[in-house]
């Protein structure tokens, strides 16, 4: 005779088969880049009917929708106690928005979480976003050079901190003109009319804002803008002496 072990909780009046699927009982909720979840998730192993076990199986946790790149850290994998397993120190590093978990045990049907969102940690960095780029003397650097505010992950922030910009290495003892102090609009600073007044070779610029550090740029340029001189003449005719005759000078 095939026999079905059952586990009935005392006073409970409820008896629960064998484990046959998994539900989360604690969904994940909104965190900051890098934070634990919380509160805790957690899953229950339930049988057919839906009834919590007792079972001691591993439950195992991976991302399933990873709109932001992200991987998921702390312990993934946990011995259900009395059916349940929590997830104490879940986190993830990459902002984005409608993340989901999945659930899985051997033999198990598995089950998904409702979507959640990981949002960028505090400001703690800068990062050049547009690179200088070569350009003349006096002439404004093009594209605007901008500086992302970012958490430690990397993510863009929504800071509105004033970030400075200065010159590094100046290979032709320029000044920087132009706006050299930007505050961030959504995470971000714009420095639209930046210009230097010397040429050289290997100049780098330097953002640096309060409590967040400073990045330096890669290397661009600054030449003079290279003039070609044709000198053009209505000749007059050099059998006659003395005649007049214009020069044109073209640069």
């Amino acid at each position: 005779r095939l026999r079905t072990a059952f586990t009935c909780s005392a006073g409970a009046g409820v008896c629960a088969g064998p484990p046959t699927q998994l539900q989360f009982l604690q969904q994940p909720g909104n965190t900051a880049a890098g934070a634990a979840i919380a509160p805790a998730v957690s899953v229950r192993l339930l049988d057919a009917s839906g009834v919590l076990t007792d079972s001691t199986a591993t439950v195992n946790l991976a991302i399933a929708s990873n709109p932001g790149g992200g991987t998921l850290s702390g312990t993934t994998s946990i011995a259900a106690v009395a059916g349940v397993a929590s997830f104490p120190n879940l986190s993830i590093q990459n902002a984005g928005n409608g993340y989901t978990l999945q659930a899985t045990s051997t033999g198990l049907t598995g089950a998904t979480s409702s979507a959640f969102n990981i949002v960028a940690a505090a400001a703690a960095q800068l990062n050049f976003a547009v690179q200088p780029s070569n350009t003349r003397p006096g002439s404004a650097i093009a594209p605007p050079v901008t500086v992302r505010v970012e958490d430690a992950f990397g993510n863009l922030t929504s800071s509105t901190a004033t970030v400075s910009m200065a010159i590094g290495s100046n290979p032709g003892s320029a000044t920087l003109g132009g706006s050299t102090s930007a505050a961030a609009v959504a995470g971000v600073s714009t420095f639209a009319n930046l210009t230097l007044s010397a040429p050289g070779n290997g100049y780098t610029l330097v953002a640096s804002s309060g409590g967040l550090g400073s990045d330096t740029s890669a290397t661009f340029n600054a030449t003079n803008l290279a003039t070609t001189t044709t000198i053009t003449s209505d000749a007059p005719d050099p059998s006659t002496a003395g005649q007049a005759y214009t020069v044109q000078v073209q640069v």
